[in-house]
C-alpha cells in the first residue's frame, strides 16, 4: 500500500499556522519580559558596585576591619533600596576620592564631599543630603579672654610698623647727634672735636633732650647749636608723643585682635585647615595664609599645641569633636559661614545616579534619613537641604 498523497496547499496551511504560533509564542515572552521586570535576585547579580570612602569624623569611622558613621548609615541604607551589593574602598583624602570617582576605579564616592562648581564640571553628585557650611574652632577659652602680655610684647616686637619706626628714629637721632658736633664742636669743649668721641656726646645730648631728662652734662653754647636745641626741644615733644600713642595703639589693637569670635578675626591670625578642602580654597580666595594638613585631626594637634590660633573647617565635623574628644579643649565660635551641601559623588555620566537619588527621596520622605540623623547628631534633622 503506498503513502496518501499529501495536498501541497494542506502543507503550506500548516506551515504558516506554525509560523503564526511561533511568533505568538515569542510576543507573548518579549512582553512579559517589558511589563514584568525581572526579580531582585537578577538585579542583584550586577557586579558589586564600589564605594570610595575616608575618614571623617562623625560621617565616616574606620577601624581596621569595619567602618560606621552617619554616611556609611546612609549610604547602607540606599544600597538596600537600590538591591545592590557594594564593597568599600578606602583612601585617605578627598583628593584621592575624588580621583577615583572621575576615573571610573570607583561607582560612588560618600564621606562628607561638598558640591562646587569646580568639582561638579568633572563628576556627578547626587541630590544634596546635607546642608553644612564652614566655622571658626578655637581653644577653650581663647574667644573671651584678652591675650597675655607676653602675647602682646610678642605681637608688637614682630610688627613691622614698630621695627620701621625705631629704625627711622635712630636714623634722626644720629644725624642730629651729628649736627650738634659739627656746631660745637670747635667752641665748646664738651663735645671733643675727635670723630668718634665727639659725635658719641652728640647723640647722648640728642637723646636725653628727646625723652627730656636732661642731665645737664652736656649744653649748646653757640647760637646756632642753641638755635638747633631749641629746634630739637619741640620737635620731640610731637615725637615722644606720637611714639607712645602709636604703640599704645598698637597693643590696644593687639588686645582686641586677640580675640577670636568668628570669620570677621581671621586675618592676621596663625590658621590651619585641611590641604585640599573646601575651606582651604576659601581661604585661598581671602589671601588668608594657612597651615595646610593631611588630616583634620592633624588641625587639632596643631591647635592643641598652640601651634596655631584656629581652626576653619566644615562645621558639623568641628560641632562633632567639640562635644567629644575636644570638650573643654577646643570651642566653635561664630556663625556658620560659606554654606555648602554634601553631596555622593559618581562618575560623569553614570547610570546609577538616577537610581540613588530616587532611593534618597524615599529615605527622606518615610522618615529613615531623621533616624539616620538623630543616631549621630541627635535633635532634628536640621542637616538636609
Amino acid at each position: 500500500m503506498g503513502m496518501p498523497k499529501v495536498n501541497r496547499q494542506t502543507i503550506c496551511s500548516r506551515r504558516w499556522g506554525a509560523a503564526a504560533i511561533l511568533i505568538l509564542v515569542v510576543t507573548l515572552a518579549a512582553t512579559a519580559l517589558f511589563v514584568h521586570p525581572a526579580p531582585l535576585a537578577a538585579q542583584s547579580a550586577a557586579p558589586p558596585l564600589r564605594v570610595v570612602i575616608k575618614p571623617l569624623t562623625p560621617f565616616v569611622f574606620l577601624d581596621e576591619n569595619t567602618q560606621r558613621g552617619f554616611s556609611i548609615d546612609l549610604w547602607e541604607e540606599i544600597a538596600a533600596r537600590m538591591g545592590r551589593d557594594f564593597e568599600y574602598q578606602r583612601v585617605e583624602t578627598v583628593g584621592e576620592q575624588l580621583e577615583q570617582v572621575q576615573q571610573w576605579k570607583a561607582d560612588i564616592g560618600i564621606t562628607g564631599i561638598s558640591i562646587t562648581e569646580e568639582r561638579e564640571a568633572v563628576i556627578d553628585f547626587s541630590q544634596p543630603y546635607f546642608r553644612a557650611g564652614l566655622q571658626v574652632m578655637t581653644r577653650a577659652g581663647s574667644s573671651d579672654s584678652f591675650p597675655t602680655a607676653f602675647q602682646v610684647v610678642e605681637s608688637l616686637v614682630s610688627s613691622p610698623i614698630f621695627w620701621r619706626s625705631i629704625l627711622a628714629l635712630g636714623v634722626l637721632i644720629v644725624l642730629v647727634g651729628h649736627l650738634f658736633w659739627l656746631l660745637e664742636r670747635r667752641r665748646n669743649p664738651e663735645f671733643p672735636q675727635g670723630y668718634l668721641r665727639g659725635v658719641w656726646e652728640g647723640i647722648w645730648y640728642t637723646v636725653v633732650t628727646l625723652v627730656t631728662v636732661g642731665y645737664g652734662d652736656r649744653t649748646a653754647k653757640t647760637v646756632p647749636g642753641r638755635l638747633v636745641a631749641i629746634s630739637w626741644m619741640f620737635l620731640s615733644l610731637f615725637l615722644v608723643s606720637g611714639f607712645t600713642a602709636s604703640i599704645t595703639t598698637r597693643l590696644t589693637v593687639t588686645q582686641f585682635q586677640g580675640i577670636i569670635q568668628g570669620e570677621q578675626d581671621l586675618p592676621g591670625k596663625r590658621l590651619a585647615t585641611v590641604a585640599g578642602s573646601t575651606s582651604a580654597q576659601y581661604l585661598d580666595g581671602r589671601h588668608l595664609p594657612y597651615t595646610g594638613t593631611e588630616t583634620i585631626e592633624d588641625a587639632y594637634a596643631l591647635l592643641e599645641d598652640e601651634r596655631v590660633d584656629a581652626i576653619v573647617y566644615d562645621s558639623p565635623v568641628l560641632q562633632y569633636h567639640a562635644n567629644t574628644d575636644g570638650k573643654g579643649v577646643v570651642a566653635v565660635v561664630g556663625d556658620i559661614f560659606n554654606p555648602q551641601d554634601y553631596g555622593i559623588a559618581l562618575p560623569s555620566g553614570s547610570l546609577n545616579r538616577e537610581t540613588v537619588n530616587r532611593a534618597l527621596l524615599a529615605i527622606t520622605e518615610d522618615g529613615t534619613y531623621s533616624r539616620i540623623y538623630a543616631r549621630w547628631f541627635g535633635g532634628a534633622a536640621e542637616g538636609l537641604p
